[in-house]
């Protein structure tokens, strides 16, 4: 079995670690805290339709991967995971867009895996993530290790692009100015990275 549960950098739901212990105290404590700014890019209502699973293979338990344009090049092998609190770059993918070193930014960060295990991360960087028409600048930790993923999209992105991912429908959903984009899983590759991992060979393809 394998467990996509990361935790980790020094800002917890896009504040530091200090507010953030605070805005716990206030929760816990009944007081009410300051609503965070919202971009309101649509006003369509996000909704999945049972119709939408025709051309999805059934049953499955497959987890979200899609792919996206990054930095000018299409990756793919992108893990969409509600699970972990940052995004991630593996390192072999950062070296396959060919980006300079001075695209990194030093920067130690403890990363908490499912099982309590601690790997230090070093280095962040930011790259545009290109969406259906809309493109975020996003932040990655760069991380040294083996993985059939190339990336893992966390809450970070999946929040700022107002998204709401269904593993079950295989789609992406979030609001655009020109109304609901939707991006596609890639069962396929799912499929794939899962074997790969539980085989434990994580080379990234």
């Amino acid at each position: 079995m394998i467990s996509h549960v990361i935790s980790g950098s020094s800002e917890i739901s896009g504040i530091s670690h200090a507010p953030a212990k605070k805005s716990t105290w206030n929760a816990k404590n009944g007081l009410e805290a300051a609503k965070p700014k919202c971009l309101l890019l649509g006003t369509d209502e996000i909704s999945f339709m049972a119709k939408e699973q025709e051309k999805i293979l059934t049953p499955h338990h497959d987890a979200m991967v899609i792919s996206l344009t990054v930095a000018n090049c299409l990756v793919k092998r992108i893990l969409v995971d509600y699970g972990s609190s940052d995004n991630i770059i593996f390192q072999a993918a950062y070296k396959d867009l060919g980006l300079e070193e001075s695209t990194l930014t030093l920067r130690i960060t403890p990363l908490i895996g499912f099982s309590g295990e601690v790997k230090q991360t070093a280095r962040e960087l930011t790259l545009p993530v290109y969406a259906e028409g809309l493109n975020m600048s996003t932040k990655f930790l760069d991380v040294d290790c083996d993985s059939s993923y190339n990336m893992i999209l966390g809450r970070p992105w999946i929040h700022g692009m107002g998204a709401i991912p269904s593993t079950l429908h295989q789609m992406v959903k979030f609001p655009a100015p020109w109304g609901i984009r939707t991006i596609r899983g890639e069962q396929e590759y799912s499929r794939l990275c899962y074997h790969t991992n539980f085989k434990g060979k994580t080379k990234v393809l």
